[in-house]
């Protein structure tokens, strides 16, 4: 089955499910990525929802608008998307799909996140990862450049309040490039009545042709993290957020070492009666997608589930 056609098929199956709905919602989003380079991707995405039963289950369709920009240049992707999610409030097992195709420059690409979580006990999670999209820099977009991605992650408590994370993924480019990941992240429970915890992290990739110059992709890439993280619940809604700052090294002809720093804000909860906001923010300084010196990138986003 050709890409398009399976996301033509989770589409379609997503409007046979609305003629037997109980529960319909819209759905709209929007949200921005906006980079030192002066690189912009502006989104905005609509749809319905069905058979929605919670915020982790229902399934549905949405159209996608996004408008890439620099300085005087800019470039439009229009997207329709199938999405399904269906996970268990108690311990987060089950699917969450998004899966279709988008049209940008001539060319279409697949463009989607599958995550289908499985708890074989309370204390280990397993994650099997699957993405597609767009590589977001002005000369890939005009090449109509893609990735895949496929990855499978462990999630295993050692202690009471000790956690280990690790993720092995393998990434595709349309140019025939191939990048492949290893990321580690060990967990402390700090504070765990006050859902802080404190993180150490590891992450790195190397790509099989470096000469690439349509984005950054330099031999190899590591970078390490020291996190200060919290979650809690503040009356019905659920807020997290996370501070980091470490060191990133750069293997690309000769070796480069660089201060590096992450911020990120997220809350969740019922508006409106019952309808559902999400709202996030995070600011990333490193050199992982650019060969701009201090180089920094952020996002701000919102998305409004509203049932009718």
């Amino acid at each position: 089955m050709s890409r398009r056609t399976f996301a033509i098929a989770i589409a379609l199956g997503c409007l046979t499910a609305a003629t037997q709905a109980q529960s319909p919602a819209a759905l709209g989003e929007m949200g921005g990525e906006f980079d030192a380079d002066h690189f912009q991707a502006l989104r905005l995405r609509a749809g319905a929802l069905f058979g929605v039963r919670s915020h982790l289950q229902y399934g549905g369709i949405a159209a996608q608008d996004s408008r890439y920009a620099q300085s005087e240049w800019h470039r439009d992707a229009r997207a329709l998307l199938g999405l399904w999610r269906d996970r268990s409030l108690e311990t987060g097992a089950g699917i969450d799909a998004q899966v279709g195709v988008v049209e940008v420059t001539g060319h279409t690409r697949a463009i989607g996140d599958v995550d289908w979580a499985l708890r074989p006990s309370a204390d280990t999670g397993i994650e099997l990862l699957a993405a597609a999209g767009l590589v977001e820099t002005r000369p890939a977009i005009e090449e109509g450049i893609a990735y895949s991605f496929w990855g499978a992650a462990l999630e295993q408590r050692l202690a009471p309040r000790w956690t280990f994370v690790g993720l092995a993924a393998i990434q595709p480019f349309t140019d025939g490039n191939t990048r492949s990941h290893a990321r580690v992240r060990v967990i402390w429970d700090a504070v765990p009545e006050e859902g802080i915890n404190l993180q150490a992290r590891w992450r790195q990739y190397r790509d099989s042709r470096p000469d690439t110059p349509a984005y950054f992709n330099p031999d190899q890439y590591g970078q390490w993290l020291a996190v200060a993280a919290f979650r809690r619940r503040l009356s019905s809604w659920t807020t997290s957020g996370a501070l980091g700052a470490g060191q990133e090294i750069i293997h690309q002809g000769g070796t480069t070492t660089k201060a590096s720093y992450l911020a990120e804000l997220a809350a969740e909860g019922p508006v409106a009666g019952s309808g559902r906001l999400v709202v996030s923010a995070r600011y990333s300084r490193s050199a992982g997608f650019s060969n701009s010196p201090q180089y920094w990138w952020a996002s701000l986003g919102a998305s409004l589930v509203v049932p009718f």
